[in-house]
């Protein structure tokens, strides 16, 4: 049976969607239902919508998205318009795909993703969105001479997801360029309307959550672009270089060169890692942990703290609610980092079950959320904010993701742990 969510983390599908629109640049999403979907304050007031009321609701909301899409269309510069309908259009039946059509007809790039929020969370929302870009691509032509030589799709790395998202991409892309492949920019700095073309034009694509795989379907259906599965972001030296070794086998790389391109990476981790002694002596650096986020992020974290820094995993809790094959294979991932310290894969989405299980298990580090400071709180310990809602900083640039990723992730375990030591515990609330 059903039971109410307690304090949700990243908003519903049609979130999702807008998220994902708005990390395009040159993507305007043209929000179609009631004001509040278009509201929360993360978009601004800039967001293109109907704002339907209750007469649209009843009597059919489709003249005023004809209206609200012709507006936007002459007031708000874009290379693409998409049409995100919310939970009341769809629900009674306004025909969002011939307002679409018209627009088109008219010569305007306009497409239009089902993204209603009771399809799911914002991480259904950017699969949908994905989805319908590539059904939108035009159709590859004949002869097969279409292809970019080296140029890869990465998939499943979700806006809005995990507050590095963006910072993940960038390193990934640098990764792939010492391999003598690129990245191909779709969402982020770099991304925009090429890169969306770009998709039915890669060699591979590359899949690091459950959520790019019905894109890597559709894309090798479509378009007969391969596709690897990641099963999680790589994050520090060691995973990075066993991704690379997938990748490399799957697309013919050579395993030679790869080694000898990649290696000053492992080196310079080493280098960097020597010196974490010095800093961190007398603050007991290793940690029993617990992480809560996206379940393929939270893993690569997870895998590096454990393989690299020696902490001990005590649970991990997956928010996105992934599908049944996905826990499958996350859950077999997990059991094989996660050995003999009576540790334990939690999906999960609530904020009170996860502050009880994280209290129950009496960790002394927790890597998650602000919706976690209450169990850090209780149990007088340092959390680094790193899933979304995140309020104790602004991440930007900094990704977790990839060689350099890992020393990102040092830095940022350091300080918190430095500073909470360095706090009277009287004062610690």
């Amino acid at each position: 049976m059903a039971h109410p969510l307690y304090r949700s983390r990243t908003g519903c599908a049609l979130h999702g969607a807008i998220r994902a629109a708005r990390a395009i640049p040159g993507v305007v999403p043209v929000v179609h239902s009631t004001a509040g979907c278009s509201a929360p304050r993360e978009f601004g007031s800039g967001l293109p919508s109907t704002g339907i009321v209750e007469k649209q609701v009843v009597f059919g909301g489709s003249s005023r998205l004809r209206e609200q899409l012709k507006n936007a269309l002459k007031v708000v510069s874009g290379d693409l318009y998409v049409v995100l309908g919310g939970c009341a259009p769809e629900l009674v039946g306004d025909d969002i795909p011939a307002m679409t059509k018209e627009a088109v007809e008219q010569g305007y790039p306009v497409i239009c993703a089902a993204s209603a929020g009771f399809r799911g969370s914002a991480f259904d929302g950017y699969r949908l969105f994905l989805k319908a870009l590539i059904e939108n691509l035009p159709d590859a032509p004949s002869g097969g001479n279409d292809k970019i030589p080296g140029l890869v799709n990465l998939l499943g790395i979700v806006p809005g997801g995990h507050a590095t998202w963006e910072g993940d991409l960038a390193e990934l892309g640098r990764v792939l360029e010492r391999t003598n492949l690129k990245a191909n920019p779709v969402f982020g700095y770099g991304g925009g309307i090429d890169g969306v073309r770009g998709l039915a034009r890669a060699q591979r694509s590359v899949v690091f959550s459950p959520w790019g795989l019905d894109a890597a379907r559709l894309l090798e259906a479509r378009f007969g672009i391969p596709w690897t599965d990641a099963g999680a972001i790589p994050v520090g030296a060691a995973e990075t270089a066993s991704f690379l070794e997938v990748l490399g086998r799957e697309a013919g790389l050579g395993a030679d060169a790869l080694e000898e391109r990649l290696s000053d990476e492992a080196r310079r981790e080493r280098h960097f890692l020597d010196r974490l002694p010095d800093t961190t002596f007398g603050y007991d650096f290793q940690k029993d942990f617990a992480i809560v986020g996206p379940g393929s992020q939270a893993l690569g974290v997870a895998r590096f703290l454990t393989a690299t820094l020696g902490w001990l995993p005590s649970l991990v809790v997956a928010t996105d609610n992934p599908p049944e094959s996905a826990r499958q294979a996350l859950d077999r991932a997990v059991s094989g980092i996660l050995p003999d310290f009576g540790s334990k894969l939690l999906f999960c989405e609530d904020a009170g079950e996860i502050r009880d299980a994280i209290v129950d298990r009496d960790v002394e580090f927790v890597i998650g959320s602000s919706l976690e400071r209450e169990a850090a709180n209780a149990l007088n310990i340092p959390l680094l904010e790193w899933s979304p809602p995140v309020r104790d900083g602004l991440i930007l640039e900094t990704g977790f993701a990839g060689f350099r990723g890992g020393l990102s992730l040092v830095e940022a375990l350091s300080r918190v742990i430095l500073s909470f030591d360095q706090v009277d515990p009287r004062a610690r609330r």
